[in-house]
């Protein structure tokens, strides 16, 4: 193939002779006889052709004739270069001389020479799809992009434009709203800071070819807080605003994967809101403004997609966090598996810092639960500036102190005093109890735990109602304010016998297995009252469930009427009210069903000695 020739076609325009002649390698020759069919119609387009010699027709699919082409002309040209099937059929209507360029020949050669694809895209109008291969390659090494699978990166190359910067311009400058994602192809590319009173001429960081830039300000809906200035001619791709967020979301992991590998300090403007927002917090409201100023410089700037975790329970507590935008949830599993949340951290507020300061694993889960922007503060920043402002390391210990002492004293005694099981016990006994306390929120409809699950805790109901339903199903019942529940099966050492739902939403306390053994052997008397739960028959021991017992006159209530506000005529309870007894059902009823059978036995024997045995003894008949 002629050189000159290739470089008379419009798609081959502004190559370089070089360039030319590499191309003109990967083309090979092809011959047609008149008549016959080059490609059809719905074919896959993986070559294209240029006219050498002689004249081409054109058909649409039903046959007829859309035109026809003679020497210089290219054929598929559209659907070569975007990768897509043809739309017509190519006939030879004479003797035809081809030059054909196979879609691998071409991706392999823009492989070592990608320079020759974006001139092909540019004369194309758009990115042809064999330098998707080259692309996919180049994101594949970058850090933030590299752990990706190709699924997500094809489209993310598809998507990419070559953009040409002379040097002495910007591609984009401070405080402008962001308007893609960019990857520096080749060139010198410099981000230069905003100047500010502190600090006039900040230094400038320069961009490696390869790499990613503009990341965090499209994460996190900010302006730039730098200029991206050409330093030498650049060659850069960029992938629009638009289309990373369509991506974005039909791929869910390329936020997140960007949103793990990209931090950067907060900007000028942020600093100053930052400011305003650390002196409205009880953490630092009692900091002069000259060391918040020195806190939010070294504040963090993280992105946190939704539903991505921030941190878990049992992880280290390396940093505090701060919400600038969005909201995340702190939750937690009770003892039962189930997933509560804890609280909901909103724009402004921060979490994690207790934690931090007190030296604790993480005692909760963090998770964003829509696209949030964090502000950070890393265990390493906070302890050089407590070094260099002591002022603020006593401001935090004030912190500890006050939050460890409102901890403690959340469990005042008239809260605990509420509950009957608790009622007696001294001011002593009940700062130990609290020592074993945790609390929890349960929504309504949550299970708190299972029939035939293990038991492991005795909850106390601070607010709400609990459904409990027998695992056979027949009937339910509830339990509310003031009450226990699950106090047979964990004393007992046995399994749940039922299930136990947030009839309402639940404010409960809780202890634990072991912290219960260890309030059984420390306190003689609470230990006496829970031996008493199990010791005493089944029908006298509805006090210890925290019910009070009814006196002569009392109205009814929910206790002691079986159809107050039940969904079953019979409340099956692990301890059911007292019913009125009969006359000689004092003792027999009592009985258990074993001990019925052997007193019916035994009275079958006496039966038998009486009647048989002591007569024939005697020797006489009746």
């Amino acid at each position: 193939m002629s050189v000159e020739f290739l470089r008379a076609t419009p798609l081959f325009q502004g190559l370089s002779d070089e360039e030319l002649r590499e191309v003109v390698v990967v083309f090979r020759e092809e011959n047609q006889r008149a008549g016959a069919a080059i490609f059809q119609s719905d074919e896959t387009c993986n070559e294209l052709y240029l006219i050498r010699s002689g004249f081409v027709r054109l058909l649409d699919p039903d046959g007829s004739v859309l035109a026809t082409l003679g020497p210089g002309s290219l054929l598929g040209e559209a659907e070569f270069l975007r990768g897509l099937a043809h739309n017509t059929s190519a006939v030879a209507a004479t003797d035809v001389q081809l030059w054909a360029l196979p879609d691998a020949n071409l991706r392999s050669l823009l492989q070592r020479h990608f320079n020759i694809g974006v001139k092909l895209s540019q004369n194309f109008g758009e990115q042809i799809a064999q330098l998707e291969d080259y692309l996919v390659a180049q994101l594949a090494k970058t850090r933030a992009l590299g752990e990706l699978p190709h699924k997500v990166l094809w489209p993310v190359a598809r998507s990419m434009q070559p953009h040409q910067l002379a040097r002495g311009n910007f591609l984009y400058e401070a405080g402008n709203q962001a308007e893609a994602l960019f990857l520096l192809e080749r060139g010198g590319l410099e981000l230069r800071p905003t100047p500010t009173p502190e600090n006039s001429s900040p230094n400038a960081n320069s961009v490696e070819a390869g790499s990613l830039f503009g990341v965090l300000p499209l994460l996190t809906n900010k302006p730039y807080d730098s200029s991206a200035y050409a330093v030498e001619d650049c060659l850069v791709w960029t992938l629009p605003a638009a289309t990373f967020y369509s991506l974005s979301s039909q791929f869910p992991l390329l936020r997140r994967t960007l949103g793990r590998h990209s931090r950067s300090r907060l900007s000028v403007a942020d600093q100053t809101q930052a400011v305003v927002r650390l002196a409205q917090t009880p953490l630092f409201a009692q900091l002069e403004p000259a060391n918040l100023h020195a806190i939010v410089q070294r504040l963090v700037l993280q992105h946190v997609p939704a539903g991505e975790p921030i941190y878990r329970l049992g992880d280290p507590s390396d940093a505090l966090f701060l919400v600038d935008q969005g909201e995340v949830e702190l939750t937690a599993e009770n003892e039962s598996g189930v997933l509560q949340e804890l609280a909901r951290i909103a724009v402004g507020s921060f979490f994690g810092a207790m934690s931090l300061l007190t030296g604790e694993d993480r005692l909760e889960n963090a998770t964003a639960i829509r696209n949030t922007n964090l502000w950070v503060l890393y265990r390493a920043d906070l302890q050089e500036l407590v070094g260099l402002h002591p002022a603020i390391g006593s401001a935090l210990d004030q912190a500890v102190s006050a939050r460890l002492s409102a901890r403690q004293d959340s469990m005042d005694e008239g809260r605990l005093r509420r509950f009957p099981l608790l009622t007696d016990l001294s001011s002593r006994e009940l700062r130990e109890v609290a020592r074993h306390l945790r609390q929890a929120h349960i929504g309504a409809g949550e299970q708190i735990y299972r029939a035939g699950g293990p038991s492991n805790a005795l909850y106390f109901i601070e607010g709400g109602i609990v459904r409990l339903q027998p695992v056979n199903g027949a009937g339910s019942w509830t339990r509310g304010e003031g009450e226990i529940f699950g106090e047979k099966a964990i004393l007992s050492d046995e399994p749940y016998g039922q299930s136990a739902f947030a009839e309402t939403d639940l404010e409960l306390l809780y202890i634990e297995q072991p912290g219960l053994d260890a309030l059984k052997s420390r306190l003689p008397s609470l230990a006496f009252d829970l031996s008493r739960i199990l010791s005493h028959p089944v029908g006298e021991s509805e006090e210890f469930a925290g019910v009070p017992q009814r006196r002569a006159g009392d109205a009814p209530d929910e206790y002691s009427d079986p159809d107050y506000g039940r969904q079953a005529s019979v409340r099956p309870d692990e301890f059911p009210p007292p019913r009125p007894r009969r006359s000689g059902e004092n003792w027999f009823g009592a009985l258990s069903s074993w001990a019925k059978i052997r007193l019916a036995l035994v009275v079958i024997l006496l039966l038998y000695l009486v009647v048989v045995v002591v007569p024939s003894l005697l020797g006489l008949s009746f």
